[in-house]
């Protein structure tokens, strides 16, 4: 009967024997798992350091009663299999760190190779040297593809291989090597994703043996008793397989969102003190690092994260969070760095891994789990076992319906938004704020005492999985400077010099502001609605200059400019200097040019060569972008309305006398205006946020918020903005794929602008200019433009998709 998994943890019950079978079977993993050269031979250096069972000895002599087998290479092919009814390997008595030395020797003579695998590189070079789609690979083709690129980067319980060697990590992590890799796009435009090919290695003697050892223990030695599952078993105790904290995905998380600069940041944020880990991990290893400099110039991107590899899990994500929050790594507003290639999760919870300007943080699959974490976190701060702590937590909670603290805090987490629950249990002094941040892993270097409370709030928000508190008002520094200038009008009484001095010192920055908000939504509203964003590389990706030249070009245009106007010989700058009063006037231009294309809309209309295949058959999903101007694909009630809220915006600012305004207080001057031409100016202003607020012609962030799906499968994703006013969007949307964000992202909505016949409205990604954004510039590569229609026609558009 073959040993059981109780059987075998009683055999092996030692600790530190179990890390030993662990790291016997990470060696084996990095030998059996890599790409050998045509002919390879097994030296005996890798061969004299492995000792046999009895079982394996008598599996190696039923093997060698066949002709054309050599006993040291049965001997390396029972070290391959490791076990079947007992070990093969005496685990006691083979030289580990002997086979270590040789394996390391034959790696790097080039003799087992291994692909390097965290980010581009293979993919851009595959592109560049394979004109088919490469499906399959063969060997001389596998040997092209890895020439001259960099030794792969691979861990398998605490060993890490790579450039420096095989080196011992202070964490442990389940990366063995991978010849199965992500090389390609298909054809199809709109598959997103990367698809692997099989790097071919070439056939040699140990593949043959290797072979004959399995059809020998099938054939003459019965069922391999549960070694597999017992080393999974300890395996998973060993790298905390069941929390909810480190992850596996750090490491492409590494490979694929930071530039060689950005690594070579954190290596020297790891490097920081005489005792920091990465010093201590380099050190165990035998590699001295005095000047950080001098240790990260002899390193290539691999090395660099092979050195951040030997950190635990734990002390990386630290590193990466403290350059992060130092802006020594500067994530802008909005951008949450993911893997694209090999975006990989791990763990019972499937946890990935990302980053943003809050940190990096591990997500489970399942995202609800983001309020069982908060529930843990309130429970570690709030022990109800304590009676100053059950006090203190029932205070808090006392207008919570509950017969107990544990029912008014289970009715609290519940019912309220997480937000508001870290600010009325967390955000209420230093002791639970401190120990908060400790246990979701925000790195003590961080003074959060210097910190407002909506930082340290998304901090923990961030941390815990749920989305951040928006920070990003479409028209903040113009609301908060139009309030201060507000009050100094407010307050005047006789319009003294002292009065219209504080009126003259608030005007400044009030002016500056409402040119940057009008800027913004003139480039954002001529952008969005006339814009080829289908034909885009980035379909509908917003970046505020790309916009901003797009508004230059349509309101110089011939269209913009028909007819009788005081604006008429206005140029506008693409670069952004445009001043107060053609800003005013633009809107009235765009009104123009977008009135003009209605009586022409055929000169927009798509060609049919740039039309997806599926445009002219998906009855039930049409595609919704026939012209290459958007505004053309809209409703008519929506055409309508967006004309007459670019109409309205001119007017509204021209009679608040917005430039005359400022030209008053702006220059030297005798007629300052009265206080009811500041009244009338100012109600202006508030009319402008308000009407470009809830139409969305200017750029303001909506976030997920929800969603609802019945069992019809009809589906309500909610959104909130700044001001925690709400856009639901409903599916199905009535149109086909469009090449808009999906509705788990942060995003940029009009909903003003409703495509025609459907429940769907011009939706936006918020582009951002990064070093990450730079890795991805010219992706997705495709060979070939086919969009079949057998991959295009399904009733959910991109959109439609959670995630």
């Amino acid at each position: 009967m073959p040993h059981t998994v109780r059987d075998l943890r009683a055999m092996y019950p030692d600790t530190d024997e179990r890390i030993k079978l662990l790291r016997l079977i990470a060696i084996q993993e990095f030998m059996s798992d890599s790409i050998l050269p045509t002919r390879y031979r097994v030296p005996s250096k890798l061969i004299d350091p492995i000792v046999l069972t009895p079982h394996g000895e008598e599996v190696c002599r039923h093997v060698m009663r066949a002709r054309n087998f050599k006993w040291a290479e049965v001997r390396l092919a029972c070290f391959l299999k490791v076990f079947h009814q007992e070990l093969l390997i005496d685990h006691k008595a083979t030289d580990l760190p002997r086979l270590i030395t040789a394996l390391n020797e034959e790696i790097e003579a080039g003799k087992i190779l291994h692909p390097f695998v965290w980010g581009r590189d293979l993919y851009d070079k595959a592109f560049e040297i394979f004109k088919h789609v490469p499906v399959s690979l063969d060997e001389s083709q596998t040997a092209r593809l890895l020439e001259g690129t960099p030794r792969g980067v691979f861990q398998s319980f605490d060993l890490v291989t790579g450039p420096l060697g095989i080196l011992t990590s202070r964490g442990i992590r389940g990366l063995p090597p991978l010849i199965n890799v992500p090389l390609y796009h298909c054809e199809k435009r709109s598959c997103r994703t990367v698809h692997r090919t099989y790097l071919e290695t070439t056939p040699s003697q140990i593949h043959k043996t290797r072979t004959r050892v399995r059809e020998v223990l099938e054939k003459d030695f019965g069922q391999p008793a549960s070694f597999r599952d017992f080393f999974l078993e300890i395996d998973n105790d060993f790298c905390e397989f069941y929390g909810d904290q480190k992850t596996v995905a750090e490491v492409p998380l590494l490979g694929e969102c930071f530039t060689e600069d950005e690594l070579n940041t954190l290596i020297f944020v790891a490097l920081r003190g005489k005792d920091s880990p990465l010093r201590a991990a380099l050190s165990y290893n035998g590699i001295t690092a005095g000047n950080p400099q001098d240790y990260i110039d002899g390193l290539d991107k691999a090395a660099r994260i092979q050195s951040l590899l030997l950190l635990s899990s734990t002390e990386l994500s630290s590193c990466i969070d403290e350059a992060i929050h130092a802006k020594v790594i500067r994530i802008p507003e909005h951008e949450v760095r993911r893997p694209r290639i090999l975006d990989i999760s791990g763990g019972y919870y499937n946890l990935s891994a990302e980053c943003s300007r809050y940190g990096v943080r591990s997500l489970p699959d399942d995202t609800s789990l983001a309020v069982v974490r908060l529930q843990r976190l309130i429970s570690s701060i709030y022990d109800l076992s304590d009676e100053t702590s059950r006090r203190d937590l029932d205070w808090r909670l006392r207008r919570i319906e509950g017969k107990s603290a544990e029912e008014r805090l289970d009715q609290f987490l519940r019912s309220e938004e997480p937000a508001e629950v870290l600010r009325h249990l967390i955000l209420v002094g230093p002791g639970p704020t401190t120990l908060a941040a400790e246990k979701c892993g925000i790195p003590n270097s961080l003074e959060l005492e210097r910190l407002e409370d909506s930082e340290i709030l998304n901090l923990l928000l961030w941390k815990l999985g749920f989305n951040v508190k928006s920070t990003d008002e479409a028209f903040g520094p113009l609301r908060k400077n139009q309030e201060v200038f507000a009050q100094a009008v407010a307050g005047v009484t006789a319009y003294s010099d002292t009065e219209k001095y504080e009126i003259k010192r608030e005007s400044s920055p009030l002016f500056s502001s409402i040119e940057s908000a009008l800027d913004a939504t003139l480039a954002f509203s001529a952008w969005a609605l006339t814009f080829d964003h289908w034909s885009a590389k980035s379909r509908f990706v917003y970046r505020h200059s790309e916009a901003r030249e797009q508004m230059a070009k349509i309101l110089n245009s011939s269209s913009a400019r028909r007819g009788p106007s005081s604006g008429e010989f206005i140029i506008y700058d693409a670069q952004g200097k445009n001043t107060l009063a053609p800003l005013i006037s633009g809107f009235a231009r765009l009104k123009k040019f977008l009135s003009a294309a209605l009586d022409d809309a055929d000169q927009y209309r798509r060609q049919e060569s740039e039309m997806p295949s599926y445009a002219a058959s998906a009855e039930l999903t049409p595609f919704a972008f026939s012209h290459t101007l958007p505004f053309l694909d809209l409703g008519a009630d929506s055409q309508e309305t967006i004309i007459g809220l670019l109409g309205d915006i001119t007017k509204i600012l021209e009679s608040g006398n917005v430039s005359n305004v400022r030209n008053q207080l702006q220059h030297s001057r005798d007629d300052f205006p009265t206080k009811e031409e500041l009244t009338q100016f100012l109600d202006s202003i508030v009319k402008f946020i308000d009407i470009t607020e809830r139409s969305g012609l200017c750029p303001m962030a909506f976030r997920p918020a929800g969603h609802f799906r019945d069992s019809a499968g009809r589906a309500s994703f909610s959104f909130k903005d700044y001001r925690e006013r709400e856009y639901i969007a409903q599916r199905p949307s009535g149109i086909g794929r469009s090449g808009m964000p999906g509705l788990a992202r942060d995003q940029f909505i009009i909903p003003a602008a409703r495509l025609k016949e459907s429940a769907e409205v011009l939706r936006f990604s918020i582009g951002t200019r990064s070093t990450y954004d730079e890795i991805w510039a010219d992706w997705p590569k495709y060979r070939a433009s086919v969009d079949g229609a057998s991959e295009l026609i399904r009733p959910l558009d991109e959109a439609a998709r959670v995630s």
